[in-house]
């Protein structure tokens, strides 16, 4: 990734964590940093997804207490309104 300004960044692993990166490093050809990166990009992404699922879960959750009206009930109460003539 050319032209990117990257941060150096410390973390602290405990061995089974450094066993862990080797092996993804082993398995992906990529770099420690690498995996690092893509571990941060994946939880991130399935942070948003959760809070999205959270969101729609709550949109479904509400209950509309008026009843939408038939399409012809529709059509006359917005011709009425607007003063127009719908088909």
């Amino acid at each position: 990734m050319y032209g990117m300004k990257y941060e150096r960044l410390e973390i602290r692993l405990d061995k089974e964590h450094v066993k862990k990166v080797a092996e993804l490093k082993a398995e992906y050809g990529a770099s420690a940093s690498e995996i690092v990166r893509r571990g941060i990009d994946a939880m991130y992404e399935e942070e948003r997804a959760r809070r999205r699922k959270k969101a729609l879960e709550r949109l479904l959750a509400i209950e509309i207490d008026e009843e939408m009206p038939d399409p012809e009930d529709l059509s006359r109460q917005l011709n009425d309104r607007y003063d127009t003539d719908l088909p």
